[in-house]
């Protein structure tokens, strides 16, 4: 860590000592039962404090959007000092004129007056808010810090629970909440707890073209009262949640997140990525959620003696969760690899082998099987099995399959196909050759996932999506690299070895 980075770390450091010794409190740190959460993913109204009522496009809109689309069945109230009306519902001036009661408020009013809308929650029986604003504790001034420190206090004080600030808090499919109006609104087994905002969009929509549909998402940014400690003991309770990513820059009690992290990595499979892990990252942590990164070295090695998934990239954990949703765990490393290319099919098994997966070679007398019917000039019958010359003649194919799922020497195929190379026309044929790798996979019980190049004309778009349909509806695991898909099949397989005590 260098010399700057020590004195911001320092300095807000002394800070946030300067407010305890006052008998602050920048956080409320223990644990808390799944019911206390409840009002934050099933509110039944909710209050949008601070939207703005002039401006459609005004990113305070974003959250009444999303609830409208989603069509959230509670109360939905809006509150600005302009008054006013939006979209035919009411904007009230104050929190205290809503007739009704109120369990949920997200905030999107400034840093400074975020102390006393936590006020008039209190008045109003509020059981939670979310704060989006930034200006706090992250920005490394004494202002930010005493006003995040002044929040956490009053979410002791009042009992009120908060998420943020600094943060896009829930997306509960279940519930009809979102803050973003092209989220899914299909619910599924994956759960997802972040620190950052941006980075809980962009998994989101990395996995949800791929089929990936989530139980319970939260953006929680600072942190000052709920952390990730909070989050995650929830989720690792949640009937609805068998999968949890994680995306952490720091936590606030150590102990604590260790000891809730191992007991749900005995309930559910937990995938982490923590961002922070370089000086360079460390620098971007402070400036973001204001959090010390901590060491790499100590992170690598609680999710090894955790049993965790550890993750080095958004893109990484977006493969690692697609893998864990919808491939079987293979009986072993072996693989078959089955496309068109010589050149591809060098590099597949490159990016395989490289990753600790074996591509054994087919036997001689497969070979010769094949070979009756698959002319050997422009085809190669090795495995990877390279079917250049006659990849459209889909019955010989769909023979050639049909003989290597049966092999004894695999324990799962991938299907590789760079789009690009597949005339418009032909799309048709693409679905047919699917449809049968998929009866052959399914009948020989052997797991089957596909990697799709997709270095494709803009003509070629819309037809190519339709094999990524084909795939989603089919829940096949969808990668778009070479690398991405031996990355993450042998983590899985990894993860999968680790827990049955395999060396």
């Amino acid at each position: 860590m260098n010399k700057n980075i020590k004195q911001k770390v320092i300095f807000t450091s002394r800070l946030i000592i300067r407010f305890l010794e006052k008998g602050h409190r920048l956080g409320n740190i223990s644990n808390f039962s799944n019911g206390t959460l409840q009002p934050l993913f099933y509110p039944t109204s909710i209050a949008l404090a601070g939207v703005t009522v002039n401006n459609p496009q005004h990113w305070t809109r974003t959250f009444f959007d999303a609830l409208l689309e989603f069509q959230f069945e509670g109360p939905l109230y809006l509150v600005n000092p302009r008054g006013g009306e939006i979209r035919g519902i009411k904007v009230y001036r104050r929190l205290a004129d809503i007739p009704q009661n109120i369990d949920y408020v997200i905030s999107t009013v400034p840093a400074k007056a975020a102390a006393g809308l936590i006020e008039e929650c209190a008045h109003k029986g509020v059981k939670a808010v979310h704060f989006c604003t930034a200006g706090f504790s992250e920005t490394g001034q004494e202002e930010g810090v005493r006003l995040e420190a002044q929040l956490a206090n009053l979410s002791i004080k009042t009992g009120i629970r908060v998420i943020g600030p600094n943060c896009m808090g829930i997306y509960c499919p279940e519930s009809r909440i979102s803050f973003n109006i092209d989220f899914p609104k299909e619910r599924g087994p994956v759960g997802f707890i972040s620190q950052s905002g941006g980075n809980t969009g962009g998994l989101i929509r990395q996995v949800m073209s791929r089929g990936v549909r989530f139980s319970k998402v939260v953006s929680y940014g600072n942190a000052c009262d709920l952390n990730e400690t909070d989050f995650l003991e929830y989720l690792a309770t949640d009937s609805e949640t068998k999968i949890i990513g994680l995306y952490i820059e720091g936590v606030k009690d150590g102990r604590s997140f260790r000891q809730t992290l191992q007991k749900a990595a005995e309930e559910k499979v937990i995938v982490l990525l923590k961002g922070g892990i370089t000086e360079g990252g460390a620098r971007a942590v402070s400036g973001h959620t204001g959090a010390l990164a901590g060491s790499e070295v100590i992170w690598d090695s609680l999710c090894k003696q955790l049993g965790i998934i550890q993750v080095y990239s958004l893109e990484e954990l977006a493969d690692s969760l697609v893998t864990l949703r919808f491939m079987s765990a293979p009986r072993g490393r072996r693989v078959a690899l089955i496309g068109a290319g010589g050149g591809s099919s060098v590099l597949i098994a490159d990016e395989f082998e490289r990753r600790g997966l074996k591509v054994p070679p087919l036997p001689q007398e497969i070979r010769n099987w094949i070979g009756e019917f698959t002319p050997l000039a422009g085809n190669i019958l090795r495995n990877p099995i390279d079917y250049s010359q006659n990849w459209m003649e889909h019955e010989k194919l769909l023979r050639t399959v049909h003989i290597i799922s049966q092999w004894e020497g695999i324990d799962f195929l991938i299907w590789f196909l760079d789009i690009s190379w597949v005339p418009l026309n032909a799309m048709n044929v693409l679905h047919e050759i699917l449809d049968g790798i998929l009866t052959e996979s399914r009948a020989a019980s052997k797991p089957l996932a596909i990697v799709l190049q997709t270095n494709i004309s803009p003509e070629q778009v819309k037809k190519a999506y339709s094999i990524v349909e084909k795939c989603v509806s089919s829940e096949l695991p969808i990668y778009y690299s070479f690398a991405s898909a031996a990355n993450a099949i042998n983590l899985l397989l990894s993860h999968n070895e680790r827990r049955l005590g395999k060396p």
